[in-house]
C-alpha cells in the first residue's frame, strides 16, 4: 500500500482510498489523483492494492480489504481520526468493512470514524454479469456479498454519493443502502449530482476539476478537514521510503 503524510500528520485525519474496476482491474498507482486532492484538503491517505478476479475470488478480494484495513489501523495513532472512501467496486468493499460485523474485531470497528461511498453496488441480486456468479461464489456465499443483509444501528456514518447520469451502477442502490440503514437506526446521509456519470464521480478528483467539484465540497465537509498544501511526505510500505516535497503525477482510470 502507498502511504501518503502531511508535514503535521498527526493532527490530520487519514483516509482509506479503495478504487474500483469491477473487482477485476485497477492499480493503486493510477490513483495518485484521488491522493493529491485529498492531501490538499488536509487529509493524510492510504492506497492499497487488491486481488483481483479471475486470479481469485471475491472471499480472497475481501479478505484483502480486511487486511489493508487492519494495517491502516495499526499504522496509525490510535486518536486519529480514520475514514475509508472507496468508489465503485471499492465502495463495496468500504461499505462492507463498515457494516458486516463478522469481518473486524471491535478493536478495529471502533476505528472507523465514517464511509464515503461513490456510486456504489450495494443492493443487487440477481448478479447482472455472467461471470458474477462465479466472482461471487459459491452459491451459498452470494448473501455475503449483498451490502444491504448488514445495515445496523452500530455501523459508523454513511455518506453515499451517486451521479444521476449513472447507467453503470444506478444510483437506486444508494438510495436503497440509504434508506435501509436508516430504517435500521443508523446515519445514512446521500447526495446524487446531475450530470455525473459512473467515471464522471471520480474524475472529480482530478486537477481539472476538483477546484469548482461539489463532490469534493461535500467530501471535505463530511471529513471535516482543513485544506492544506500540496506539500506532503510520500511514504511506500512497498519501498521503505519517505520521500518529501514531491509532484503528485495525475491520472485518469476507467472505472
Amino acid at each position: 500500500m502507498d502511504h501518503y503524510l502531511l508535514p503535521d500528520h498527526e493532527s490530520r485525519p487519514t483516509v482509506l482510498f479503495f478504487y474500483g474496476g469491477n473487482w477485476r482491474s485497477g492499480r493503486k498507482e493510477d490513483y495518485r489523483f484521488v491522493a493529491d486532492t485529498l492531501l490538499a484538503a488536509g487529509c493524510n491517505v492510504i492506497i492499497p492494492d487488491y486481488r483481483l478476479y479471475p486470479l481469485v475470488r471475491f472471499g480472497e478480494i475481501r479478505a484483502d480489504a480486511v487486511s489493508a484495513y487492519e494495517h491502516a489501523c495499526d499504522l496509525l495513532p490510535a486518536d486519529q481520526s480514520l475514514y475509508v472512501l472507496g468508489h465503485s467496486a471499492g465502495a463495496h468493499l468500504g461499505a462492507l468493512l463498515t457494516l458486516d460485523r463478522s469481518l473486524l474485531s471491535d478493536q478495529y470497528r471502533s476505528r472507523l470514524n465514517g464511509f464515503i461511498g461513490l456510486a456504489g453496488p450495494y443492493d443487487y441480486f440477481p448478479f447482472t454479469e455472467e461471470d458474477h456468479w462465479d466472482l461471487f461464489g459459491p452459491e451459498e456465499a452470494y448473501p455475503e456479498s449483498r451490502v444491504t443483509n448488514f445495515v445496523g444501528a452500530d455501523a459508523a456514518p454513511l455518506y453515499l454519493l451517486h451521479g444521476a447520469e449513472d447507467t453503470r451502477v444506478r444510483r437506486g442502490h444508494s438510495k436503497s443502502l440509504m434508506e435501509q440503514q436508516q430504517a435500521a437506526g443508523g446515519i445514512a446521509n446521500r447526495e446524487v449530482y446531475s450530470g455525473l456519470g459512473h467515471v464522471e464521480i471520480i474524475l472529480a478528483f482530478s486537477r481539472v476539476y476538483r477546484s469548482k467539484s461539489a463532490v469534493i465540497r461535500h467530501i471535505k465537509e463530511f471529513l471535516q478537514c482543513e485544506s492544506h498544501s500540496n506539500t506532503i511526505e510520500d511514504y511506500s510500505t512497498e519501498n521503505h521510503s519517505t520521500l518529501a516535497n514531491k509532484n503528485l503525477k495525475e491520472a485518469s482510470h476507467g472505472t
